[in-house]
């Protein structure tokens, strides 16, 4: 007897010591599970891509959401998956998408596919269960909700009507920009680094020139080219800036927590009020979205009653 409890206790201590090196579990789902390590591998993905998009205001506290948002997106991922689990052969969808996947590559066998794959870094069992969390839950957002989607005539001829304003949309520029990081330039280093981008423009370099010399800013791989914005997309205190250029006006040194950022205004847009015919596909598609976003929350409610689900403390 004292030979058996000495052999239980040995176990207990085993798998305590074990679970202290398993990986900590931040949402399960059923017997779906999203360990600490997926989670922080994916929150530094979207936040990377967060910065290389985004210049807009209260910057800091928009990447504060991300970490809530992120895993109420895993969350009902988790929920799609399980319930496509219920409703089709999810094992076959995701063996079609990765036949598909090969079909479009040119790739003749799962053999070669999985050598292709781990030259990469990525075995073939990693890469289907990135199907299943990537195509899987878009595939039933599309069968369950989006395929339910109907709309009338008179629905679009209501909106039209109630949004003539909305739908003439927003004035926009598009940008180029250097960005003088202030790990490398001090304000007055950077002031003489404006300076001297503005004398060679003035003696014939491009924009593009300079923000391959100069930039810091993700653009930089674009040759500066930043990209179209809203006034809502950019700080209070870069929008003042740029919205006052002329089209092909270099800005004056604005300040940012990154650096010092210098602005070419390449083209500008103004809103115009379209026609009922030439807003018609806008607004099909405002009048969709419009319904799957009350749909999509109505049906996750629906997932969280039917299914267990337990996000960990720590992260809530």
């Amino acid at each position: 007897m004292r030979k058996l409890i000495f052999i239980a206790i040995l176990l207990f201590i085993s798998f305590f010591c074990l679970a202290k090196v398993v990986d900590e579990i931040v949402v399960k789902v059923n017997d779906s599970i999203i360990t600490k390590d997926e989670y922080e591998k994916r929150l530094s993905r979207t936040i990377e891509a967060f910065k290389k998009e985004y210049k807009g205001p209260d910057f800091d506290e928009q990447l504060k959401e991300i970490p809530g948002k992120l895993l109420n997106q895993m969350i009902e991922e988790l929920l799609l998956i399980e319930k496509a689990k219920q409703m089709y052969q999810v094992d076959m969808i995701v063996k079609m998408q990765v036949e598909n996947f090969m079909k479009e590559n040119g790739i003749k066998d799962e053999a070669e596919f999985d050598r292709a794959l781990k030259a990469e870094g990525l075995s073939l069992e990693e890469f289907k269960k990135q199907v299943l969390l990537i195509y899987v839950p878009e595939f039933m957002k599309s069968r369950e909700i989006r395929s339910k989607i109907s709309l009338s005539e008179q629905e679009i001829e209501d909106f039209y009507i109630k949004n003539k304003e909305k739908l003439q949309g927003k004035p926009q520029v598009h940008l180029e920009e250097i960005l003088l990081a202030k790990e490398k330039y001090s304000k007055g280093t950077a002031k003489q680094a404006y300076s001297d981008i503005l004398i060679s423009l003035s003696k014939g370099a491009t924009f593009s020139e300079m923000a391959r010399q100069y930039s810091a800013a993700y653009s930089r791989q674009n040759e500066g080219d930043a990209g179209w914005y809203f006034s809502d997309d950019l700080s209070k205190e870069i929008s003042q800036v740029v919205f006052n250029l002329k089209v092909g006006q270099v800005s004056e040194l604005v300040e940012t927590k990154q650096g010092y950022y210098i602005f070419k205004l390449v083209e500008r847009k103004e809103p115009k009020v379209p026609t009922m015919d030439e807003a018609r596909s806008s607004i099909i598609e405002m009048i969709k979205e419009q319904k799957f976003a009350e749909s999509y929350k109505q049906y996750i409610d629906q997932l969280k009653k039917e299914h267990y689900v337990r996000l960990n403390p720590k992260y809530v």
